[in-house]
């Protein structure tokens, strides 16, 4: 007797995600980063900024502007996640093109402490259907 369904991939600590709900669902652990943007090997920018808004939207722009991050996972192809000295390090690739965030644990503890919250708030309703869907702040939130 082998009806055994096929089983869904599992990733442990480490491994490429391709299907963009995977992709957002590891990109949503992140709220303060450290950032590098590279093309073709040159370090086009770096810097350090908050996930504020995370998309699955085939018309919507990567945005890092002014300390904050509005990434559309359909600006890359695939991401790389892992662990380096206890820091969640996720790479994203596009033709030519690779953006880094490295979490900041620290940084987020800060955040809290200061603003009685975390600085960028993700919504827990992302239904993760077959539509576009928005992660953002969520004001009414108080987890």
């Amino acid at each position: 007797m082998n009806d055994a369904r096929p089983l869904a991939p599992c990733f442990i600590g480490s491994g490429t995600l391709t299907h963009p709900y995977d992709m957002a669902r590891a990109l949503e652990t992140l709220e303060s980063t450290d950032f590098v943007y590279e093309v073709d090997g040159v370090v086009i920018e770096a810097g350090e900024a908050s996930l504020v808004k995370l998309m699955i939207d085939k018309s919507a722009a990567t945005i890092i502007a002014n300390g904050c991050i509005f990434l559309n996972i359909y600006s890359f192809r695939f991401l790389d996640f892992s662990t380096e000295d206890g820091v969640a390090v996720m790479r994203l690739y596009r033709d030519g093109a690779t953006l880094e965030l490295r979490g900041n644990p620290g940084r987020d503890a800060i955040a809290e402490s200061e603003n009685s919250g975390p600085a960028a708030r993700l919504l827990k309703e992302s239904p993760y259907g077959l539509e576009p869907f928005t992660i953002g702040e969520d004001e009414d939130d108080e987890d």
